[in-house]
């Protein structure tokens, strides 16, 4: 597994709803993606493949009953996207409602390992701030890392 999506740019969403993915993500992203709900409170865009990898995991390894409620989560609101050719993404209003994103004029995107996040800026910073240096030790301790 690689993990060459990282770093984070605080970025303008226009009157259409759209948002400039940064250069440095696109390639790993492809010509085409799934745009879906992620976890938390973000917009999650994956690669193809790994969008493939993510549902294979929730149909191998959850249960029935919860395997169908997150079936539901991602699968009805994911949508097969691409980028404009000046690289911006349209958010519908819909998936912009549901992640926070509706009346912002800025978003974060976000480069999580194998997606890109999109997220409302305040809602990033209280996730980014949600744990601490001191946390994040011992658990790197805790694992051997």
């Amino acid at each position: 597994m690689q993990y060459g999506l990282m770093g984070n740019r605080t970025n303008k969403i226009d009157a259409k709803g759209r948002i400039s993915i940064p250069a440095n993500m696109r390639g790993e992203l492809g010509a085409e993606f799934v745009a879906s709900r992620g976890t938390g409170k973000c917009l999650a865009l994956f690669p193809l493949d790994e969008w493939d990898k993510f549902m294979a995991g929730i149909h191998e390894k959850v249960t029935h009953k919860k395997r169908k409620q997150l079936e539901l989560f991602f699968l009805a609101n994911a949508e097969k996207m691409s980028l404009d050719g000046q690289g911006r993404l349209l958010i519908n209003d819909e998936l912009r409602k549901k992640v926070g994103l509706d009346g912002e004029e800025q978003a974060v995107v976000f480069g999580n390992g194998t997606r890109i996040e999109i997220w409302n800026c305040k809602q990033f910073d209280i996730e980014l701030g949600g744990i601490t240096a001191d946390e994040v030790d011992d658990i790197l301790d805790e694992y051997d890392l």
